[in-house]
């Protein structure tokens, strides 16, 4: 997946109501934009109209908060699935079970509503969100656990986002010796786990919610790249796990332990 956004002719259509998703945090999010018409594609770059965006519970709950909470959304702004005209969500890293919801969820309702998907990071949704310092490089982690983290590092600009670090499961060690770029601003649940380490070296700290993965982000995303494709084969995409999830782990070990001699 490219995250390399720069000013493209605007090639969707047509205009309407746009649902973004995105479950790959602590807390999940959900948001409704409006998307322009081709007479609007002059400003590229500047967010979707959001009409309505809301937070859902704890990730344990995503599973049966995440569609009644897409269903009331809708209701909020006076409109019904039938009124979508296409589908955002985070394709990860993050929770595995949020994850995997967000995408089920979403998949589905493309392929029951007929309705084009667009998938990004969820780390890059979270950067693009941010409006403060728009050439300022900013470095995204989620709490991967321990000493583990998922990162990835940006600079977004008006009209563009450009990849600095790919998205990658690294160590918060590696991170501190190698992964910052200069000048950086970091943000992140993964930064709030290690706050004194980083704060300690001399690093500039965005507080939360700044590097939550964000629903408004994935659609600052699409307003970046408006001439972003959809997924071609919604039944064959993966969310981006970057890494085995703890219960596939275990599995190769006790398949490992019973295949020795």
């Amino acid at each position: 997946m490219n995250d390399d956004f720069t000013r493209t002719p605007q090639s969707w259509a047509p205009p309407g109501l746009l649902l973004a998703m995105d479950t790959a945090g602590e807390e999940g999010s959900v948001a409704i934009a409006l998307r322009p018409g081709p007479k609007d594609a002059g400003s590229v770059g500047k967010p979707l109209k959001i009409l309505a965006r809301t937070n859902l519970g704890a990730d344990e709950e995503h599973a049966s908060l995440l569609v009644p909470t897409l269903r009331d959304l809708l209701e909020e702004v006076g409109a019904g699935p039938e009124d979508l005209v296409g589908l955002v969500v985070g394709a990860g890293p993050g929770s595995f079970t949020g994850i995997r919801v967000g995408a089920a969820t979403a998949k589905g309702l493309a392929w029951a509503l007929k309705l084009p998907l667009w998938v990004f990071s969820s780390l890059a949704g979270a950067a693009a969100e941010v409006e403060d310092e728009p050439l300022r490089p900013r470095l995204v982690l989620f709490d991967a656990r321990g000493d583990r983290v998922y990162a990835a590092a940006y600079r977004v600009a008006h009209d563009s986002l450009e990849t600095l670090l790919p998205p990658r499961a690294t160590t918060i060690g590696e991170v501190l010796d190698e992964l910052i770029p200069p000048g950086s601003l970091l943000m992140g649940d993964g930064v709030l786990r290690h706050h004194a380490l980083l704060e300690g070296a001399g690093n500039a700290i965005l507080p939360l919610p700044a590097g939550r993965p964000s629903a408004a982000g994935l659609l600052r995303l699409l307003s970046l790249d408006p001439g972003a494709a959809p997924l071609d084969d919604v039944g064959r995409w993966e969310p981006d796990y970057l890494r085995e999830s703890g219960a596939e782990r275990m599995w190769k070990t006790r398949r490992a332990r019973i295949s020795l001699p």
